[in-house]
């Protein structure tokens, strides 16, 4: 398994159809956010079977952190429990921004902790979208990338390339961490290791703090409306209506955050492992290892309809006959 990750309109899912040879997964035209939910994509390189898993970014339009990141570990939960070999993370920056924004810095932060020191050997850090930018630009920002942004990971193992927009361009990047040894990573050793709650970890303690933070911001919004209603006269009531408009809003504001905040107190890790015991104790029985495996995985995250024949070539070089529509139910 290789898990891709980046912000908004990056190109995670353009790099996973082109590696793959044709659209598997959904591209979005924008940079709103395409990739709602996690998805698990079987690529087939050569004679090697990779689980590409592409994800939402962190700046994404219609989701929380706390809710991707919950998503994410899930993933990782299971994959580290099932014995899938995890192979690396790919990351991916835009070469076409022209500073490294707020949304790019939290997306790299919480990457950084969710992989951890001890996996950075198994990170690849991508730059995409060169057609775009004229090379000379792109390669002063690519410098920047390297000697500010990306020097702490690169001085620790990570290795930086180019993505070119072609399949090739790809395949070698893939072909980069399929080399590697396997990896754990900091969240999945925190979660599943030591049980901790996705609050308690590096990656989760982050988003936490980011919430304390919104939180506070909202209530020094709704205390400097609140007086702002007290100083208003009666006959100002177009005013007063806005006001208790705008109160309302940052009420809602806040209500999500305090439940983000307590969506992160879960011990993700245990309750995976809880899951995967019972879902293994009847698929066993009836699927093969490989089959099962990968059934059990897909219970954490996506499958798009349109891969199965993939999954069905994989099972047949297997030797398994089994109906791909029916391994998908379980």
């Amino acid at each position: 398994m290789i898990v891709v990750m980046g912000v908004t309109g990056a190109g995670k899912s353009y790099f996973i159809n082109q590696l793959a040879g044709r659209e598997i997964a959904k591209e979005g035209s924008d940079l709103d956010s395409c990739t709602e939910g996690c998805q698990l994509l079987p690529i087939t390189l050569g004679h090697t079977k990779v689980m590409m898993i592409d994800t939402p970014g962190f700046d994404d339009t219609q989701r929380t952190d706390s809710e991707i990141l919950t998503e994410i570990a899930r993933i990782l939960s299971a994959q580290y429990e099932l014995g899938v070999e995890l192979k690396g993370i790919i990351y991916i920056h835009r070469i076409t921004d022209i500073r490294y924004g707020r949304a790019a810095v939290k997306t790299f932060e919480i990457f950084k902790k969710i992989c951890g020191e001890t996996a950075l050997n198994n990170v690849l850090l991508v730059t995409s979208r060169w057609k775009e930018v004229n090379p000379t630009t792109g390669a002063e920002r690519e410098r920047q990338l390297k000697e500010k942004f990306w020097a702490y990971m690169l001085g620790h193992g990570s290795n930086m390339s180019r993505f070119h927009g072609d399949r090739p361009s790809a395949v070698s990047l893939v072909s980069q961490l399929l080399q590697k040894d396997t990896v754990v990573l900091q969240l999945q050793k925190e979660l599943v290791d030591e049980g901790k709650q996705l609050d308690d970890t590096a990656a989760g303690a982050y988003v936490s703090d980011n919430l304390e933070k919104l939180k506070q911001q909202y209530q020094d919004e709704l205390a400097s409306l609140e007086r702002l209603k007290q100083d208003l006269l009666d006959n100002d009531r177009a005013m007063k209506r806005q006001i208790q408009r705008d109160w309302e809003a940052e009420s809602a504001r806040l209500r999500q955050a305090q439940n983000d905040q307590v969506s992160l107190q879960h011990a993700v890790g245990v309750e995976v492992r809880q899951e995967i015991k019972e879902k293994r104790s009847g698929l066993t029985k009836v699927l093969p290892f490989v089959p099962a495996m990968v059934s059990i995985l897909a219970a954490f995250v996506g499958i798009p309809p349109g891969v199965t024949d993939i999954f069905a070539n994989w099972f047949a070089d297997l030797g398994t006959d089994l109906n791909v529509s029916d391994f998908l139910s379980f």
